[in-house]
């Protein structure tokens, strides 16, 4: 990880499911883009699909140069993954405003709102029944 204590950054929160991500984006130009996850490399905390899907996401947003830090909490990996694709989106979008519509489009910067039900009493989960017999 490189020292970047004193260089300049935008934050950006992003939430789903039960996860909550903030991205630190750093436009520092470097040869490639460094993604970290919780201080460790993309790679080594996401298994290669939802690294991938990061990846991706970076590079149809335009980020070319730069480091990004996410820190993330709660939940599990697919809930985490799209907290930090928003997270980053959010924080790409204060540095280069004029990518907005680009983004959205891509779907990027829409926050999916949807939360698991909480367990009712009487029921299994929250929908859940006991089958009911006839006889």
């Amino acid at each position: 990880m490189s020292d970047i204590a004193d260089t300049k950054y935008t934050y950006g929160v992003g939430r789903r499911k039960r996860s909550i991500a903030r991205a630190k984006y750093y436009a520092i130009s470097n040869e490639v883009v460094e993604i970290h996850v919780n201080k460790k490399p993309l790679a080594d905390y996401f298994d290669e699909y939802y690294a991938k899907t990061i990846d991706i996401a970076v590079k149809n947003m335009g980020i070319t140069t730069g480091v990004v830090h996410f820190f993330i909490n709660g939940g599990g990996t697919s809930g985490q993954s799209e907290a930090a694709r928003l997270a980053l989106a959010k924080a790409f979008l204060i540095t280069d405003p004029s990518k907005k519509a680009e983004i959205r489009a891509m779907g990027y910067i829409t926050t999916d709102t949807r939360k698991v039900l909480p367990k009712r009493p009487g029921l299994r989960k929250a929908r859940k029944r006991e089958q009911w017999s006839k006889r």
